[in-house]
């Protein structure tokens, strides 16, 4: 009996690790493109395809011991379903000529309302004078913890009750956070070998980047998704997480000490961003 019950607990977690494969590789294929086209979006799209893979790799072992790797699987393509809708907006908005407007800030009541709202944020922020890899990173992630994932968590209400899967989720949390220090590195050598000198100056307050900030935002992202499904809260928490991404952005680069905003002003004008892209042909897995 005990038997049966690992082989198919076995069964089940390779079946989820399967899903979350598929994730990957639907992300791997986008920073390849991204990547070709010279897109800003390719940075984040590498790091959530690092942090997928980890995730695919773990269900495989499961040495996490998550009890629903089947949930766990679900919600990461749910999520993953937020994210590629939004970019597939931007493709649609950018037309069959991604480069036709280089050089050109855009500011985000310039992108359509078919664009969520804190990815419109997010990319506007891409196109200032002088965009640096890590910030567009941070902004992303803001976005999709922020906005996708509690609208990922709803979704899933619709088909079970969540709540007894807390335990799964805060596995996730441990998970990611374990692997975000080891991505940064990968995100450097792949798009900004001197992320640690430059990038850094304009990120001190990068604490979302961190495994604590990871830990904080996906905790808030849970409490927002109950907030959604009260409706007495539902509208008031859809506009906050709408807005939180702008907020964050603004923070970030205009911050209430007047001294560090007007010395960021004058860098952003002054300093270029120090972006490298991978040769043609560079496999994503290649700087793992």
């Amino acid at each position: 009996m005990t038997r049966d019950v690992t082989a198919a607990a076995a069964a089940a977690a390779a079946a989820a690790a399967e899903k979350v494969a598929k994730v990957a590789g639907e992300l791997a294929a986008r920073v390849t493109r991204y990547d070709a086209q010279r897109d800003h979006r390719a940075a984040f799209a590498y790091t959530y395809f690092r942090l997928t893979s980890d995730l695919a790799a773990s269900l495989r072992t499961n040495d996490l011991s998550f009890r629903a790797p089947d949930w766990v699987a679900d919600l990461s393509v749910s999520l993953a379903a937020g994210y590629f809708t939004a970019m597939d907006a931007i493709d649609s908005w950018l037309g069959p000529v991604p480069d036709a407007r280089p050089g050109e800030e855009i500011r985000p009541a310039d992108l359509p309302e078919t664009i969520p709202k804190p990815w419109r944020d997010v990319y506007a922020a891409s196109t200032v004078r002088h965009s640096y890899v890590l910030e567009e990173v941070l902004f992303s992630m803001m976005a999709h913890m922020s906005y996708d994932l509690p609208l990922a968590l709803r979704a899933l209400v619709a088909r079970e009750e969540v709540h007894h899967r807390i335990a799964d989720f805060h596995r996730m949390n441990d998970l990611l956070a374990t692997s975000i220090d080891v991505v940064q590195d990968e995100i450097a050598a792949r798009y900004c070998r001197r992320l640690d000198s430059l990038d850094r100056l304009f990120t001190r307050d990068d604490e979302l980047f961190t495994s604590y900030g990871i830990r904080v935002a996906r905790g808030l992202a849970w409490f927002n998704c109950d907030r959604l499904l009260d409706p007495d809260a539902r509208d008031e928490a859809m506009g906050s997480i709408s807005r939180s991404t702008a907020a964050f952005i603004a923070e970030f680069r205009s911050p209430d000490d007047w001294r560090r905003r007007h010395a960021f002003q004058v860098l952003r004008a002054l300093v270029p961003s120090r972006r490298q892209w991978p040769a043609p042909g560079t496999p994503v897995e290649a700087m793992r």
